[in-house]
C-alpha cells in the first residue's frame, strides 16, 4: 500500500498547488499584490530492516528505505515588483522598490543600518567583511536584528572556498577551521549572533504603506500593504481600499500607532503628494495634508510615506495585508514613491496557467498510480483465492 499512500499524498499536495495558482490568477487585477509559490517536500525516509521474529532487532539486514510521498511544505511570497500603472486619481500612490540583486544583508551604511543587495563581498581592514560599496556587513540576534556593535571577521586561519553557507552560517574546513568569527567593535568575542543573507525576490527588504488593522475580536494592530488606491473618508481621514485607516511615518521610518493622514480641506490644489509623497503648497501656502496624533494634533517629524521590512519575518494577512512578527524590523524606507500611479499586481497569468496545466498533469499522474496499484491488488487476491494452486 506505499504506493497508493505516495500517490495520494502527491495528489493531496497537487490540490494545494492548484489553490494557491488559482489564488495568483484571481489577483491579477488587485493592486500591489504579490504572487506566491508552493514548495513541495518529501516526506521523511523509512529505512527498512529485515530481521526474525522475535529477535527484538538484533542482526538486522538494512534492505534500503522508503519514501512515503510528498506534501506542500510552504507558500512562499514572491515580491518582485509589479508594473507601475498611471491613474487620474490623485489619492493613488504606487511602490517602487529600489533595484535589488544578488544577496540581501544588513550594512552600516553612511545613512545608518540599511539592507543592502550585493553580488560580492570585500574583506576590509582587520579582516571586517563588508559589502561591494565597502559598508560592514552587521550580524543578527536571535530575533532577526541587526547589531550595530558587532563585526563579522574573516577567519585567516579558514582554507575552504566559501565564506557564507546557507542563509549565512560559517562554512567549516577540513580542519574544523570557522570561515567566519563574530565579534563586538572592541574586538571581544559576542556568541548568539549570526550573519543572515536573503534572496532579493522572495526575501529581503522591502517596503510597505502601513494601515491600522482591526481583528475580529476588535484589537487594533499594525498591518502593511502595497496597494496604494487610498480614499478620504468625511473626516478628510486617508484610508485605503480595505477601508483601513492610513498611518503616518516617523522621522526613524517607522509606523505611529494610531496616527493618520489628514487631508486638508482647505487645500485647492489638484494634487496631493509630490515625489517620495511629500505634503504640496498651494497658491495661498495651504498644505495639501498634515500627520497627525491620536488627539488629534500635528506630529512633528512626521509624514505620509513607506517603512522597510524584512519580508521573511511578515504573516500573510488576507489577500494583500501582512502583519508583523516579533523578528520584524521597521526602518526607513528608501523606496520611490510615485503619486497618481498604482503598483499592478505581479501575478504573471500566462505562468500560472504553464504551472496550473503542469500541476493538473501531476495529479492525473498520481491517480493511474493508484489506480494500477489497486489493480495488481485486485488481481493478486483472485489469484490467491483459485482453489488448488
Amino acid at each position: 500500500m506505499n504506493g497508493v499512500t505516495a500517490a495520494a499524498s502527491g495528489m493531496s499536495a497537487d490540490e494545494l498547488m492548484q489553490q494557491i495558482i488559482m489564488n495568483n490568477m484571481a489577483n491579477l487585477q488587485t493592486p500591489g499584490f504579490k504572487q506566491s509559490t508552493g514548495v513541495l517536500s518529501a516526506f521523511p525516509q523509512i529505512l527498512l530492516n529485515a530481521y526474525q521474529a522475535g529477535s527484538n532487532g538484533v542482526g538486522a539486514k538494512p534492505l534500503g528505505s522508503s519514501y512515503n510521498g510528498v506534501t506542500l511544505q510552504e507558500s512562499i511570497g514572491n515580491f518582485s515588483q509589479g508594473q507601475l500603472q498611471t491613474t487620474t486619481d490623485p489619492y493613488d500612490v504606487a511602490i517602487t522598490d529600489p533595484p535589488s540583486a544578488g544577496t540581501s544583508v544588513y550594512a552600516l551604511t553612511p545613512q545608518g543600518v540599511q539592507t543592502v543587495s550585493t553580488l560580492s563581498f570585500v574583506i576590509g581592514k582587520g579582516g571586517v567583511v563588508e559589502t561591494a560599496n565597502g559598508d560592514p556587513v552587521l550580524p543578527v540576534n536571535a530575533l532577526g536584528q541587526p547589531q550595530q556593535g558587532a563585526r563579522i571577521l574573516a577567519n585567516k586561519a579558514y582554507k575552504g572556498l566559501d565564506l557564507f553557507g546557507a542563509s549565512g552560517v560559517p562554512v567549516i574546513d577540513a580542519n574544523g577551521q570557522s570561515s567566519y568569527t563574530i565579534t563586538s567593535t572592541n574586538g571581544q568575542a559576542v556568541s548568539g549572533l549570526h550573519a543572515l543573507m536573503t534572496s532579493a525576490t522572495y526575501q529581503g527588504i522591502h517596503s510597505f504603506f502601513a494601515v491600522e488593522n482591526v481583528d475580529a475580536q476588535g484589537k487594533t494592530r499594525i498591518a502593511l500593504t502595497r496597494d496604494g488606491h487610498f480614499q478620504v473618508d468625511s473626516n478628510n481621514l486617508l484610508y485605503d481600499a480595505a477601508g483601513q485607516r492610513v498611518l503616518a511615518i516617523g522621522a526613524n521610518g517607522s509606523p505611529i500607532a494610531g496616527s493618520a493622514i489628514r487631508m486638508n480641506p482647505a487645500y485647492s490644489g489638484t494634487k496631493y503628494f509630490g515625489a517620495n509623497g511629500v505634503p504640496l503648497k498651494d497658491a495661498n501656502g495651504n498644505l495639501s495634508y498634515e500627520a497627525i496624533g491620536a488627539n488629534g494634533q500635528p506630529i512633528a517629524g512626521a509624514s505620509f510615506g513607506a517603512t522597510a521590512v524584512n519580508v521573511a519575518t511578515l504573516q500573510p494577512l488576507g489577500v494583500n495585508d501582512y502583519l508583523l512578527t516579533p523578528t520584524s524590523v521597521l526602518a526607513k524606507s528608501t523606496a520611490t514613491l510615485t503619486p497618481s500611479a498604482i503598483e499592478a499586481s505581479n501575478a504573471d497569468n500566462t505562468q500560472s496557467m504553464v504551472d496550473m496545466l503542469t500541476v493538473y498533469r501531476s495529479y492525473q499522474a498520481d491517480s493511474k498510480v493508484i489506480q494500477t496499484v489497486s489493480t495488481d491488488d485486485q488481481g493478486l487476491d483472485q489469484l490467491g483465492s483459485v482453489a488448488n494452486l
